[in-house]
């Protein structure tokens, strides 16, 4: 049996390289669990828009020895009907190992944070429909279907009101 890694949550700094080599890693590997291809030419392009976009933050979970082992890619946006800025979670992973500690709960608690700082009134997500562990997960944590539309396949989006006035 091994001995629990302790992980932390950072957000991380996009301008350092290592960070978005880190971040490129996880993302081929969620990639890969998701049964995307990546067009060629990936992680160049992905790089080079990680230090450009105006409007994208990213959290990391760390192992202690320093190894990023999950991610949260968020982007700051606004919500017309609310008249106030608000935060997507574009992409959520954990390596497989790392899953059912609570990790994904601490990345979303410190988005929810940040969110609040910056004075967001809501937190969106996409969800597919067949992820229903992630459903058990945003249920959990307060998000629920934002969608009124619930024929088909495809994604469902999800929304968490933060605001208070």
């Amino acid at each position: 049996m091994s001995t629990p890694t302790t992980i932390t949550i950072e957000e991380a700094d996009l301008e350092t390289s290592s960070v978005r080599a880190d971040l490129i890693r996880l993302v081929e590997a969620f990639a890969v669990v998701s049964k995307v291809t990546l067009r060629p030419g990936h992680a160049k392009a992905l790089d080079e828009l990680l230090q450009t976009h105006p409007t994208v933050f990213l959290f990391l979970a760390r192992e202690s020895g320093g190894r990023a082992v999950g991610y949260a890619l968020c982007q700051k946006t606004i919500s017309s009907f609310e008249g106030a800025p608000s935060v997507n979670l574009h992409d959520i992973y954990l390596d497989e190992a790392v899953r059912g500690q609570g990790i994904g709960r601490a990345m979303i608690a410190s988005l929810e944070a940040k969110a609040r700082s910056m004075g967001c009134r809501k937190i969106t997500l996409e969800i597919d429909r067949e992820n229903t562990g992630a459903q058990r997960l945003y249920t959990a944590l307060g998000f629920a279907d934002g969608s009124s539309d619930r024929e088909g396949d495809g994604c469902w989006f999800w929304r968490k009101m933060i605001g208070t006035d």
